[in-house]
């Protein structure tokens, strides 16, 4: 269509969902059911009875692809391509206009008017800010999500960066100008600002935003960081939550499986997105969605290309020869060279798997 790779990466990793394909192929049965079984979580079932002009062509994308997999015996790779014009043309979207994969999901999902999706996608984490001073002053916020974003810059992996941003806090200290007011006309107090994620609040898909794209103050410059970020198969959040609960609950409730990647090659501004996904997040087979070119790979082939920076040498390699560098630099490299790295990670929560690959 043009330049639509990041819509291309983004629709293939929802479309992978059974579950979700099942809702958006046919959005009334699919919002009955769920209010039948309990998983909405939305009072607004208005958008279903009346389908956003959005909403009806995702379904009729979803459909084609449905046929063609048929049609294609079920083989990823033997299955024909599908258009994606009637979608841009609903949603207005320019094709020769480069877009930001991340920025383009979460303006999709309110776009389409459907609240039982968007659920799928949607937590909460809680802002606090405490007092220092033992006067357990404090005051509390929920946000919603419909991703997480990442710092690459400071940390090497996901679990890390989340242990970081919701197991840590801020200290804001009076001595050094940035003090808490609790309220006003009160003198300013010693603080903690900080996050926390609880069990309740996790969204049964879980978006994860890695900040790969950053803004220089100094030279007006946005830049591409591709440093080395790791990431697993299996996210465990137990540590990571807090929860005051009796331990009754399911622990899978907090555990989550690795089911998509939309990776970004090149640099800011340019370049190209794909996707690796796991179609049945129950087993171990990956494919690479690049456009209309399908391809299986190993799990190795996803990390060597997602994880972004160099590839570490084992220290006992043999030494590469000099005509060995010149005509084989991406030896070290995944599938989008030197320049790509994973962008967006789509979780499933363990416990939901049941619901979202029925």
């Amino acid at each position: 269509m043009g330049n639509t790779c990041y819509l291309n990466s983004q629709l293939e990793c929802a479309y992978h969902i059974p579950y979700v394909r099942k809702m958006i192929v046919n959005p009334k049965l699919e919002s009955a059911c769920s209010d039948e079984d309990g998983d909405s979580t939305s009072d607004d079932s208005s958008s279903t009875s009346n389908p956003s002009l959005g909403l009806l062509a995702m379904s009729n994308l979803f459909t084609s692809m449905q046929k063609s997999s048929k049609h294609g015996n079920g083989d990823p790779i033997l299955t024909p391509a599908t258009s994606t014009s009637i979608l841009c043309r609903s949603l207005g979207i320019r094709v020769y206009e480069q877009q930001d994969a991340q920025e383009f999901f979460k303006l999709l999902l309110p776009t389409l008017e459907y609240p039982a999706l968007s659920d799928l996608y949607k937590g909460n984490h809680e802002s606090y800010i405490a007092a220092l001073d033992g006067s357990k002053r404090e005051k509390k916020r929920s946000e919603v999500f419909l991703d997480l974003s990442l710092d690459v810059t400071n940390f090497d992996s996901v679990h890390d960066t989340l242990e970081e941003m919701f197991t840590s806090g801020e200290v804001l200290s009076v001595k050094e100008g940035n003090g808490w007011r609790p309220a006003k006309g009160e003198d300013k107090v010693d603080a903690l600002k900080g996050s926390t994620l609880s069990r309740t609040g996790l969204p049964k898909i879980l978006q994860l935003h890695l900040l790969r794209f950053s803004y220089d103050w100094n030279t007006d410059v946005m830049s591409k960081i591709n440093d080395r970020f790791s990431f697993g198969k299996e996210l465990d959040l137990t540590e990571i939550c807090n929860d005051d609960d009796d331990g009754k609950n399911n622990e899978n409730d907090m555990i989550y499986d690795l089911q998509s990647i939309v990776v970004h090659a090149g640099e800011y501004g340019s370049g190209h997105y794909y996707a690796y996904i796991r179609p049945d997040a129950r087993k171990k087979t990956w494919y690479r969605y690049d456009d209309d070119r399908v391809t299986e790979v190993s799990f190795k082939e996803v990390k060597n290309d997602a994880f972004g920076g160099h590839l570490r040498r084992k220290k006992k390699a043999k030494p590469v020869g000099f005509w060995a560098r010149w005509f084989k630099p991406q030896d070290d490299f995944g599938w989008g060279g030197r320049k790509s790295s994973a962008y967006m990670l789509q979780y499933v929560k363990r416990s939901d798997i049941p619901l979202l690959y029925k």
